[in-house]
């Protein structure tokens, strides 16, 4: 499964997941004839590929350029070997750890990043539970032995059990080395609750504030995006991924971790009296077995609900990068491209293509409610909605024809076009995107019958056990 492209002079370096859910590397050279992007031309042009064409049917030429843009590694990559491709776009699930950090907490909530006050506690939680919590105030091994058991006996309903090891540390600028370094430097998936808007930024801004440079977070050397996030280093937040794909929780109160694990679990967070620094300053042993059921509880309803595969499994189908599998237009692009190319075709730059004004789009139709309590309510739910009414009326860039007043679309119809309710005409000729969506719709099917056939399995093995 591909972690993430990026490109070094004339190198393509490349990060996957294996069959054993760890990072592993390839690098592509490129030559001088790979060092091009595809751009929109006119008609006749010497320089125009007699065989390419652009989305639209106009004639499109290679320009020389110093860095590939994201179509054309698209492009790329497409035309690697087979075997290559195998292994990179393979449905291998990385190896997830989990961090939640602690922070010293005076008159006001820490801001991120700011990053103001001193990281106290950074905790760890590997795939083979293990809970690994670096610290720079020193527990004894009585207290750690009785955190252990404290760790265990939260959990004890759940059947699970963590391995607890703590390392204090002389300074938090060792800690905070040992952590970027030497842990997530070689996390194939971090994720957290929150992790990314307050404990990474977190982390990063205090590195810089105490002296430590954060690329070093990142095996090779690098921050991207405006999180910063660590390159070729998964990351996700499991508190996006619950809020937006997360579908077996009917009612979600809210947000809150303890709400969540109450829900998923049926086990809180630790309840104290006081604030964090409270406990921080009087209950010390309290407060780091508080940091370890956190994390830890990420980690249990990540087992539980599984919603990061959600995520996963749509950067596979779409061979678009993990982290941008959360981006509907990363994905449309990525499937486009390729079926583009299938098709002789790419998306070309228009260099006389001015800069377009925003517009505005009316939103969806929500009917007024009807106040007041109802009885015998009816609820509609259609199968792939918004794909189907794509599919009818041929939604596509290519296929869009033209765009024109509502009230004068009848005068549009014609046995060769559709025309929709907002005057957007498109050809009958079936488009690339309907093709795209009929396939996924497909494969949807047959997945949700094999879904349903293992389930009866299951349901038969259960029911043979209790009798």
């Amino acid at each position: 499964m591909l972690l993430e492209i990026s490109q070094k002079d004339r190198e393509i370096w490349l990060s996957y997941y294996n069959l054993e859910g760890k990072t592993r590397f390839k690098t592509y050279p490129l030559t001088s004839d790979d060092m091009y992007n595809w751009e929109v031309c006119r008609e006749g042009d010497k320089n125009a590929d007699p065989k390419i064409r652009n989305w639209d049917g106009r004639p499109v030429k290679k320009v020389g350029s110093r860095w590939l843009g994201k179509h054309r590694i698209t492009e790329y990559l497409a035309n690697l070997g087979f075997s290559d491709r195998e292994l990179i776009f393979g449905y291998h699930f990385p190896k997830t750890y989990f961090i939640d950090i602690e922070v010293e907490v005076t008159d006001k909530f820490p801001e991120p990043k700011l990053a103001e006050m001193p990281i106290t506690a950074i905790c760890i939680v590997t795939p083979a539970r293990q809970c690994i919590v670096l610290a720079t105030k020193d527990l004894s091994n009585v207290e750690i032995g009785k955190i252990n058991e404290k760790i265990d006996a939260h959990f004890a309903k759940l059947g699970v059990t963590y391995t607890f090891d703590f390392k204090c540390f002389k300074s938090e600028y060792d800690m905070r080395y040992t952590c970027m370094a030497k842990f997530v430097r070689n996390f194939s998936m971090m994720s957290g609750w929150n992790v990314i808007k307050f404990d990474w930024t977190y982390l990063v801004n205090r590195a810089r504030k105490i002296g430590i440079d954060p690329t070093i977070s990142s095996p090779v050397d690098t921050l991207t995006g405006q999180d910063e996030l660590p390159s070729h280093v998964g990351v996700m937040d499991y508190l996006d991924l619950y809020a937006k794909w997360d579908r077996t929780v009917d009612i979600k109160e809210d947000l809150k971790l303890d709400t969540v694990g109450a829900a998923v679990l049926g086990i809180k967070k630790v309840k104290y009296d006081g604030t964090l620094q409270d406990m921080y300053e009087k209950e010390y042993p309290k407060y780091i077995f508080y940091n370890a059921v956190d994390t830890a509880m990420v980690q249990l309803i990540h087992e539980r609900l599984k919603t990061i595969e959600i995520a996963l499994t749509i950067a596979h189908l779409s061979q678009v990068n993990v982290l941008k599998a959360g981006s509907p237009v990363a994905v449309t692009e990525a499937l486009l491209c390729r079926a583009l190319l299938q098709n002789d075709m790419v998306i070309a730059k228009d260099p006389q293509q001015l800069p377009r004004k925003a517009e505005k789009y009316e939103g969806a139709f929500v009917k007024d409610p009807a106040v007041g309590m109802h009885y015998a309510v009816a609820c509609f739910d259609f199968a792939s909605l918004y794909p189907s009414i794509m599919r009818q009326m041929n939604v596509s860039p290519e296929s869009l024809i033209k765009k024109v007043d509502p009230s004068k679309r009848e005068a549009e119809c014609a046995p060769d076009r559709i025309v929709a309710v907002n005057g957007a005409v498109y050809t009958t000729e079936t488009s690339i995107l309907k093709e795209i969506l009929s396939d996924l719709y497909s494969q949807r099917r047959e997945y949700k019958k094999k879904s349903m056939e293992l389930q009866q399995q299951v349901y038969e093995i259960e029911k043979s056990m209790k009798a």
